[in-house]
């Protein structure tokens, strides 16, 4: 096939990806954690940490093992395209493109063009893959980019032996740390699959020089959080690398979950009343592909597989081993899409016929869970955290003018800090005080995260001889009731 043919057909799928991205950025609300990026633009949302030359700030950290690198990106963007569900979403949905590209480019340098084809078609037909990118749940899109982009160079100074190479490679893992801590998970999966599979290639490289340039641009591309910790001595590690007491098993079965595509259902669409396809075959082609290499292990394609089977394993160990960690989709995604990378090695050294008929069953039950996705979001509408009657709430609130709006409850603020682009006068407390004064904002009972917030401010209105009124109800597009908004007046009577 000729090379421009390939190139045509790429795009033929990146603008299949965008299509379905879009579908789901038009109806899911704007979630919490999406959201957060306001904290470093917007009034009524500070960062975590931040740089201040005289009247500017500059953010730095959001939280404490999340970069502002995305915000240091949107700041201007927004300028042009005011926060909205579809604007916030389309530059991780072009990422997920990049990522597209950047995994055909990789596995086209290790395992050929038919396993690039193979594995390209198998991630942009990942039901998991396309919603998080869709959604940039957790701030993953640019982890995948920085990743892979880091590989395709490190592949091509391995080739050419060209410093540069080794300087952008290593500068991009450094700024991939500074995006996002966690990703130290990746680079230790990495350097274990390096040092077990491909030692040769490794220490080929390995000289003062090499070495030093690799070091001096990674910490150039980690520098603000480097900073950071200095400046607040280790407080990502003191925060966040504890072990875990959680059952590892249920970690391992978000795991599976997200691998087999049916880990969203019920989070990010509203649950519905079953039925459809709602689990994929990479599962059971992982396995059989995993003993394949096993099997096979002194065959060069088998030393790749296990090289990105090794990369999963041991990145999901430091998940799984940390506390908090690995019992959600934004973190065990952050394995893909190495294991991808094995199906499609293993399916490639089949007879063309037979990979073609299996990639094509695989891609199309992974389109049969995404079609489900899409069914139930149309059907049952989304999940509470990616409600879309908050677009509705920030309106009714920008029309009351109110000059103080508490909210009651968790995962309400950065969205509308974000969707007001900073005009609401939005707080959050989590032990709140009833004032004639302040509008309050809550989920309804139904849907509340923190039902405590609500349950003390109202046993503190009755002692304190207020009176609780409601002022309205937001219903969501599906006229279930999602937020309430309500005042406190003082009581005629008190006792």
């Amino acid at each position: 096939m000729p090379r421009w043919l390939h190139g045509a057909a790429l795009i033929l799928v990146s603008m299949a990806f965008i299509a379905s991205a879009l579908l789901f950025a038009r109806g899911l609300g704007i979630e919490a954690d999406e959201a957060m990026i306001a904290n470093g633009i917007y009034d009524h949302g500070a960062p975590w940490y931040s740089w201040k030359f005289g009247a500017y700030e500059v953010p730095v950290m959001l939280i404490s093992y999340l970069g502002a690198l995305k915000t240091w990106f949107l700041n201007p963007y927004f300028a042009v395209w005011r926060p909205g569900p579809v604007s916030l979403r389309v530059p991780a949905i072009l990422a997920g493109v990049a990522t597209l590209w950047l995994f055909f480019a990789v596995l086209d340098r290790v395992a050929g063009r038919a396993a690039a084809w193979i594995g390209t078609l198998l991630l942009a037909t990942d039901s998991c893959f396309l919603l998080v990118e869709t959604t940039d749940f957790g701030f993953v899109a640019l982890q995948f980019v920085f990743k892979l982009a880091a590989i395709l160079l490190l592949l091509r100074f391995d080739r050419k032996g060209e410093a540069w190479a080794l300087a952008c490679a290593f500068f991009l893992f450094g700024l991939a740390l500074w995006d996002k801590a966690v990703f130290g998970w990746v680079l230790a999966g990495l350097a274990a699959g390096a040092l077990m599979l491909l030692p040769r290639y490794a220490f080929r490289h390995c000289n003062w020089r090499n070495v030093a340039i690799a070091t001096v641009c990674f910490v150039l591309g980690a520098l603000p959080l480097l900073i950071y910790n200095f400046a607040r001595p280790l407080e990502t590690l003191r925060a966040n690398a504890s072990v875990a007491r959680e059952p590892v098993l249920a970690k391992a079965d978000i795991l599976l979950r997200t691998i087999d595509g049916s880990a969203l259902f019920g989070f990010m669409t509203s649950a519905g009343v079953g039925g459809g396809v709602r689990s994929n075959l990479i599962l059971p082609a992982l396995a059989i592909s995993a003993l394949y290499a096993v099997v096979t292990w002194r065959r060069k394609a088998a030393r790749r597989m296990l090289f990105a089977l090794v990369v999963c394993l041991v990145t999901w160990l430091f998940m799984a081993s940390t506390s908090g960690a690995g019992a959600a989709v934004q973190h065990t995604i952050l394995l893909w899409p190495f294991h991808l990378m094995v199906i499609a090695i293993a399916l490639a050294e089949l007879p063309a016929r037979w990979s073609a008929a299996l990639t094509a069953v695989l891609c199309l039950l992974n389109l049969a869970v995404t079609r489900q996705y899409y069914a139930d979001l149309r059907h049952n509408g989304p999940a509470i955290r990616w409600t879309d009657a908050i677009g509705p709430l920030e309106h009714y609130l920008e029309q009351s003018k109110s000059e103080r709006i508490l909210m009651a409850d968790w995962g309400i603020i950065e969205t509308l800090n974000l969707l007001s682009e900073g005009r609401l006068p939005v707080y959050y407390e989590k032990d709140p005080a009833p004032d004639v004064d302040t509008v309050f904002v809550s989920h309804t009972p139904e849907f509340t995260f923190l039902p405590e917030i609500r349950s003390r401010l109202e046993q503190r209105a009755r002692a304190d001889g207020f009176k609780e009124q409601r002022v309205a109800a937001i219903v969501d597009s599906k006229q279930r009731p999602t937020f309430e908004i309500f005042e406190f007046r003082k009581s005629s009577v008190t006792r």
